[in-house]
């Protein structure tokens, strides 16, 4: 009954604030996923590291021209 309580919450959280919504991200915390995701960091774990999204993390990188999305760069 708890997780479904929990779950219940987090669709109503994730209703409210859309991953795709930058307007709400510091320019301190975009600079920041920025300099992890040059320093070879995955996307994933930068969302982990700054509490976003994993979607939002990479419409930041977009947004920064920096993303590289799915490229194999030969590592």
């Amino acid at each position: 009954m708890t997780s479904l309580i929990l779950m219940n919450s987090e669709i109503s959280l994730m209703m409210q604030y859309p991953a795709s919504s930058i307007k709400g991200v510091s320019q301190e915390k975009k600079q920041i996923v920025k300099n992890l995701y040059l320093s070879n960091i995955a996307e994933e774990f930068i969302a982990m590291q700054v509490d976003l999204e994993i979607p939002l993390v990479i419409n930041i990188l977009k947004e920064l021209d920096v993303y590289k999305g799915g490229q194999d760069d030969g590592k």
